[in-house]
């Protein structure tokens, strides 16, 4: 019988260790904070940061997992037999996939051995993938087959999110001050999502209010004439309100919540680049 196993990244909020019988590795990713660099969701949780985010006068900043990290994750799961699916966030935004493939090469592997399949997204979407990867997987299926499930499964994947404060923007870089500064002024909003991996604005509204509105509307838009598969919401330090959005979305469209339907916090490296107050929507269809 074929083993297989998951390797994924820190942005995925995959605290599970096993799904069913598919073991899943989380490598992290680093979060630098001034003289301190700490390991996303392991030396600092979610709760922990965007606490001292709201009162720190230093940007954090990210890095990538090292290819000696996925080394070791890839080299003991060979041992054991297991083929890999590597799910990753998007190249699109971090380096994690190439720190990935670098391990690949020192190891010797082949894709017999281990397939890497970006996500295109991360966060939420990404995990919604991986759960996908292990359904198959205790399911039956073989390892060809698994990586064509995650590959078809991607592509019927949306993600729509705001935030409450362009600041992150800007100081990540994806904003420039004076966008920052207008768009504050006036209160403008923008909706984001993942175009071929790349996180792109696809609408600026004004309020957050408004935004939030928008997300709901472009996700009744996304869905019509489409079966919901899953569907997950993402929060910083909102828990609360993100569940109940997620509630009245699926309330109001008339969609029974779907029994692999999660909300997840958005780990310290994500929210480095959104800030405190972001909402995030992430949903599959059939």
């Amino acid at each position: 019988m074929t083993k297989i196993a998951i390797v994924t990244d820190s942005t995925a909020s995959c605290t599970m260790d096993m799904i069913g019988n598919v073991p899943i590795i989380s490598v992290p990713l680093d979060v630098i904070w001034g003289e301190r660099t700490l390991q996303d969701g392991v030396d600092i949780s979610p709760e922990q940061f965007y606490e001292e985010l709201k009162n720190s006068e230093l940007t954090p900043t990210t890095s990538q997992p090292s290819p000696s990290a996925f080394q070791e994750a890839y080299r003991n799961l060979l041992n054991d037999g297991y083929q890999i699916l590597s799910m990753h966030i998007s190249e699109g935004i971090s380096g994690t996939i190439n720190s990935a493939r670098t391990a690949i090469q020192l190891l010797n592997a082949s894709e017999s051995d281990i397939v890497i399949l970006d996500s295109y997204v991360t966060a939420m979407v990404l995990k919604m993938q991986i759960l996908e990867a292990a359904k198959a997987a205790n399911g039956g299926a073989s390892f060809e087959e698994c990586v064509a499930v995650v590959k078809d499964a991607r592509e019927r994947c949306g993600v729509l999110f705001t935030v409450k404060t362009l600041d992150f923007l800007e100081r990540g870089g994806r904003l420039t001050r004076m966008q920052a500064l207008a768009g504050n002024l006036l209160q403008l909003r923008p909706i984001l999502t993942f175009e071929e991996g790349k996180i792109v604005s696809i609408e600026k509204v004004r309020t957050y209010k408004g935004a939030l509105k928008s997300v709901k509307q472009r996700f009744f838009n996304a869905m019509e004439g489409k079966t919901l598969r899953n569907i997950c919401a993402t929060y910083t330090d909102n828990e609360e309100f993100v569940n109940q959005f997620m509630d009245e979305i699926l309330a109001e469209s008339g969609i029974e919540r779907p029994a692999d339907a999660f909300v997840d916090p958005l780990t310290p490296v994500v929210g480095t680049h959104t800030g405190p107050g972001c909402v995030g929507l992430g949903f599959m269809w059939e």
